[in-house]
């Protein structure tokens, strides 16, 4: 019997090597659950919202670097899917969507659920289309999934729900391994940047989450060159703080010594981050950035020269070849600016406020985590409490980076611990971020996934509370009626703790972390505003 188009799709993703699918079934859709139920080289996760779903598949490709595929039923549970999509083509990551449509005699009427698919994924994604004919099946996702690998970008097919059970004898077409291959820089053009980094006197190197493989890299070229450190939010723990430059993350959610480092600094080496607040920024300084998407070169600020390809080979060849020597009046300066800092932080954290200090609860979760701990943020206060706090020690960090949703932090910590099940993962969320996907907690239950979701509960939307409040507006809408998280966690089948003292942060966490069992952690906390809160212009 001849396979039909819901099982070519599930062998042409296989033989890509996808192995897992996050997504939620509706009846458009009825014929790929059939044939998915037969494969055993496919791992599907069941979501209780689509979003869920998108977010995972988004965390998942950030995470692994490989393609993320999330599936959906049409009509709404195509429109759920947007906000989790729009994550991952913001922070350019690959993701393939696939979702049900109405059968092809509706399309363009007012059938039920029926709603133009491609108009609404245009705006998120580098390619989207309708899958009219079964013997195109291989060609339109073959399309979609080179979309998505090589520019790193969300790719969505939709597929009639008609055409699903139709025979099929496409033939599959076999991985592409060249895909993944990037351009680079002759030794000539990085020679180039060499002779700039020479002529430096009060250099700075900023990482992003691309330069991440390159942590030790970074940091051997540090100390040679007598460069301060610094990091974007997502690529915290590229290096730990205990290297000797390092100052800290840059932005608001930084430490003032990575911004006053920055705004002094002649020359700043960009390692795989295209995000650039030029507030902190010096008029003066000379930028060299380096990335693997020459698109990526220039283009959130202007820069004075850039090299292409693969950071870790070009930071090779740097090391090599550069006669770097370093400032030691410069270093003094960087030292003595973080070592201002640090005690400035360490009263932050000790402040005796009640209910708890932000601060506190994130230095108690730097205290519980180890190494390898996989940390997933979702978008509020308490990033920006993170991003100010947290000390690094080779932690891999997850957030939505350009898109900064709400709900991103516990699909996130879903994803991460199916894809690294060896691995501690938390995802430390406030409750507005946790209370709009924690039916989602039950997914973590049923499929055994011991993630510890710690939420600083301060019954508001703090952030928005408090920029409000600096701009002399009356905070309205920023108040919430939480449930008893802890409850919540115990009722879906998982444990549940409520910390309202900061005496008590430390044992709990511990006790949470470590337990193979998902947890909420409800941390009564204080609705402070971040130093240099103010509303946005």
């Amino acid at each position: 019997m001849p396979r039909n188009v819901a099982a070519t799709i599930l062998e042409q993703l296989a033989a890509w090597g996808v192995k897992k699918i996050y997504g939620f079934i509706g009846d458009s859709i009825f014929y790929l659950f059939n044939a998915l139920a037969s494969r055993s080289d496919i791992d599907f996760y069941q979501v209780r919202h689509e979003e869920t779903a998108a977010f995972m598949a988004s965390a998942h490709a950030k995470l692994t670097g490989e393609l993320g595929v999330c599936i959906a039923d049409g009509g709404p549970g195509t429109l759920h899917l947007l906000n989790g999509l729009a994550d991952a083509y913001s922070d350019r990551v690959p993701v393939l969507a696939i979702t049900g449509q109405v059968a092809r005699k509706d399309i363009g009427t007012n059938a039920k659920q029926y709603i133009d698919q491609q108009s609404l994924f245009r705006p998120i994604s580098s390619y989207t289309s309708l899958l009219c004919d079964q013997a195109k099946i291989t060609d339109v996702l073959g399309k979609a999934y080179r979309c998505a690998v090589t520019g790193r970008s969300v790719a969505h097919v939709s597929v009639p729900m008609d055409v699903l059970p139709l025979a099929c004898d496409a033939q599959i077409v076999p991985d592409a391994p060249y895909l993944n291959t990037h351009p680079v820089s002759s030794t000539q053009v990085i020679d180039g940047a060499v002779a700039m980094m020479e002529q430096a006197i009060r250099p700075v190197i900023l990482i992003g989450e691309g330069g991440r493989p390159a942590g030790a890299l970074l940091a051997e070229l540090s100390a040679r060159w007598g460069a301060a450190v610094i990091t974007t939010l997502q690529a915290t723990g590229a290096v730990d703080c205990t290297q000797p430059l390092y100052v800290g993350g840059l932005g608001h959610a930084g430490s003032p010594a990575a911004a006053k480092i920055l705004s002094q600094a002649d020359v700043c080496l960009i390692a795989g981050a295209n995000w650039w607040p030029q507030k902190y920024v010096s008029h003066n300084i000379s930028i060299i950035q380096i990335s693997q998407n020459p698109s990526d070169i220039g283009a959130t600020t202007p820069v004075s020269y850039g090299v292409v390809g693969d950071i870790e080979l070009i930071l090779k060849h740097i090391l090599k070849k550069a006669h770097l020597s370093s400032n030691q009046e410069w270093i003094k300066n960087i030292s003595q600016e973080n070592a201002n800092w640090l005690d400035r932080l360490e009263q932050e954290v000790n402040a005796p406020v009640s209910p708890i200090h932000p601060a506190a609860v994130v230095r108690a979760v730097q205290n519980a985590v180890t190494s390898d701990t996989i940390v997933c943020l979702d978008t509020g206060d308490h990033t920006v409490w993170f991003g100010r706090i947290f000390r690094p020690d080779r932690q891999r960090v997850l957030l939505s980076g350009k898109w900064r949703s709400m709900g991103f932090g516990l699909p996130a910590a879903l994803a991460a611990k199916i894809n690294h099940p060896a691995q501690k993962v938390i995802a430390l969320v406030g409750d507005g971020g946790l209370a709009m996907n924690m039916a989602d907690f039950v997914t973590a239950v049923k499929y055994n996934l011991g993630i510890t979701v710690i939420v600083m509960n301060n019954c508001s939307l703090s952030m928005e509370k408090n920029k409000m409040l600096a701009g002399g507006l009356n905070p309205k809408g920023t108040s919430l009626l939480n449930p008893d998280f802890a409850k919540f966690a115990e009722c879906c089948g998982g444990k549940g703790y409520k910390v309202e003292h900061a005496d008590k942060l430390n044992d709990v966490l511990q006790v949470a972390i470590n337990s193979d069992i998902p947890a909420i952690v409800d941390v009564q906390v204080a609705s402070l505003a971040v130093p240099g809160t103010a509303l946005p212009s």
